[in-house]
């Protein structure tokens, strides 16, 4: 190919993704922009020596350069990015530049650590410190989660896809035209350099830059290199029955197959879509084993070793998605833990499979440095390990692989409850993963798509709630789940969730408050409605809600009841409507499980405070 055409398609490919980690790294989108552009005009000027050698590593070296030395990011210009997530990029302004760095690199970047590690100077070993000392802040000062900072990162693109940027033809020229007035400027700085004499020969620089070798040589001597570290892993580093039979201490474990083919492809587990949710995994460890009695349970251990940090990060992403997301038909997920761990994530989810018979499934998917390990526990029931215990299991698997993939290992594992991981689409609603079965009704629950309504169409003719008279906006989604076998519940049942956000938490708890007392009121304001079964949980705006059963006396007709809800979580409000016939209902406590996942599900739609 051309040199021109070359670099013109190294360019377009990049520059966006290279603007965006700027912009990360700086918080400001004018100096994110000159920096990107003043970096792309060096690498045109360098071209025939960096073409082969990582020139979107040598791109972002030159970025940073340019705007920690020459430019520097305004404050006052960065807080009033209001069209961004300022909370974020004031979080990250924060945090020590090389600790900023390295995160950025590893999340937006794609880049490996070690890799990353290289363009800021320091070791794999340091590398790791620094960034587990980022995320940890980082989580700390937002109060979320890695995987949710990541995807709000992801989103800073909706800003830079705003940017304007030069032609590549532009670049060049402008570079061409740099070029020449440097080598005017070097020839003038050479005459000077002269005439200081040997004012310049006698700083030191050269003793210096033998100790600066020195060093970094002693630091990659004592870096981990992490691919060869996990050539070490094997199939000794799998869970063993004793470690298993710890999940269900009176069945008899055995082991029924070990696996490293990497070529297979189908799923090993219900709700995985693929066999490996690494790309291109280097090894590949699965180990199955069974209890062979009743009730029947079964455990599939998987270990991926991928070819970076990144990828394996991107693994754990993919295999979160996988279960939180489950699209099986019939399939619930009613609990999800953390698991806090020095560096990487783990997760515990716990899902149930209403089929003809319920079979509950606990998964625990970790990460850690170059490795992503799944463990599922399934048993007919629903009868399940603890929590507690499947945490213990995870750790003595994390514990065979961690020092030798890049991680660090932790012997004392505390797992928390925590909010689900967020749906793939439309995550600040619920979804059919969050609904449970209902009785007498064996078809899945499906949904329509989000979408603007005209009024409120999960109010009741108590509240009459208007998300838009109040100064919010909302969007409201309908769940059926019809049986074949009753043609009329598929008409008279249903359920209805409107998620609307405020500009403020004060306004939205104002409109709950609103709403709350016009329930409770509505049995002496209509003489023919009556408010019964209140449930209420927490009581502060960061998370609460309530519900209730509302029968409405019809004329000429059979009384209509009605299970309604209104939840809040900050400055987003949920409000649901289920209406449920004489066969079809669900009990107050289980509705007011489906209302606690909304107000947990509403963590992905409130804005950035």
């Amino acid at each position: 190919m051309p040199r021109v055409e070359e670099f013109d398609a190294f360019y377009t490919s990049t520059s966006e993704d290279v603007l965006r980690v700027f912009y990360a790294l700086t918080g400001d989108r004018a100096v994110a922009r000159d920096a990107t552009i003043d970096a792309y005009r060096r690498a045109w000027r360098d071209w025939a020596k960096i073409r082969d050698h990582e020139p979107q590593r040598y791109v972002r070296v030159e970025a940073w350069k340019a705007q920690a030395v020459t430019r520097g990011t305004h404050p006052l210009r960065r807080r009033h990015e209001e069209d961004s997530d300022t909370e974020l990029l004031d979080a990250l302004m924060d945090l020590p530049s090389d600790d900023r760095r390295l995160l950025v690199l590893m999340t937006l970047g794609a880049t490996d650590l070690d890799v990353a590690a290289r363009e800021i100077g320091v070791g794999d070993e340091e590398a790791i410190e620094l960034v587990t000392t980022a995320i940890t802040t980082l989580e700390a000062s937002t109060g979320q989660t890695i995987d949710q900072l990541e995807r709000r990162l992801n989103a800073l693109g909706s800003v830079t896809s705003q940017l304007p940027m030069p032609e590549p033809e532009q670049i060049r020229e402008r570079a061409t035209r740099g070029h020449r007035f440097n080598t005017v400027a070097v020839a003038i700085a050479a005459v000077v350099a002269i005439a200081l004499g040997s004012v310049a020969l006698t700083d030191g620089r050269p003793l210096t830059q033998l100790a600066s070798d020195s060093y970094r040589e002693k630091i990659g001597a004592e870096s981990h290199d992490l691919v060869l570290d996990a050539q070490k892993i094997s199939t000794d580093n799998l869970l063993t029955t004793d470690q298993v039979s710890d999940l269900a201490p009176a069945a008899s474990w055995s082991i029924d197959s070990t696996e490293q083919d990497t070529d297979e492809s189908d799923a090993l587990t219900t709700c995985a879509t693929d066999r490996f949710a690494t790309d291109d995994p280097l090894k590949v460890f699965v180990r199955t084993f069974d209890n062979g009695g009743t009730p029947s349970q079964r455990v599939t251990q998987s270990i991926e070793v991928a070819r970076g940090v990144a990828q394996a990060n991107e693994a754990y992403l993919k295999a979160v998605d996988w279960y939180a997301g489950c699209d099986l038909p019939r399939v619930q997920l009613t609990e999800s833990y953390r698991v806090s761990r020095p560096f990487g994530d783990v997760l515990i989810l716990r899902l149930v499979d209403h089929g003809a018979a319920d079979r509950t499934m606990t998964v625990g998917i970790g990460w850690s440095g170059t490795v992503t390990s799944t463990i599922v526990h399934e048993t007919d029931g629903t009868a399940a390990p603890s929590i507690e215990d499947f945490a213990l299991t995870i750790s003595d698997s994390f514990e065979k692989v961690c020092s030798d993939s890049g991680g660090q290992c932790s012997d004392d594992p505390t797992a928390i409850p925590a909010d689900p991981p967020p749906l793939a689409e439309d995550p600040g609603f619920l979804g059919t993963v969050d609904l449970p079965a209902l009785p007498g009704v064996t078809n899945p629950w499906a949904s329509t798509e989000p979408e603007e309504a005209t009024g409120n169409p999960a109010s009741t003719t108590c509240d009459q709630a208007d998300f838009s008279a109040a100064g919010g906006t909302a969007t409201s989604r309908i769940f059926l789940a019809p049986d074949p076998d009753a043609e009329t519940a598929a008409v008279t049942f249903g359920l209805v969730e409107s998620v609307g956000t405020f500009d403020t938490p004060e306004a939205a708890t104002a409109f709950v408050d609103q709403v709350q007392a016009a329930i409770n009121a509505c049995p002496q304001n209509n003489l023919a409605a009556s408010v019964d079964q209140p449930l209420a949980f927490g009581d502060t705006p960061d998370n609460r809600g309530a519900t209730w059963a509302l029968t409405l006396q019809v004329e000429g007709g059979e009384p209509v009841t009605l299970r309604t809800a209104i939840v809040q979580r900050g400055s987003a409000v949920a409000q649901i409507l289920f209406t449920p016939t004489a066969t079809v209902d669900l009990s107050p406590e289980g509705f007011t499980a489906v209302a606690q996942r909304a107000a947990q599900r509403l963590i992905y739609a409130a804005p950035p405070a």
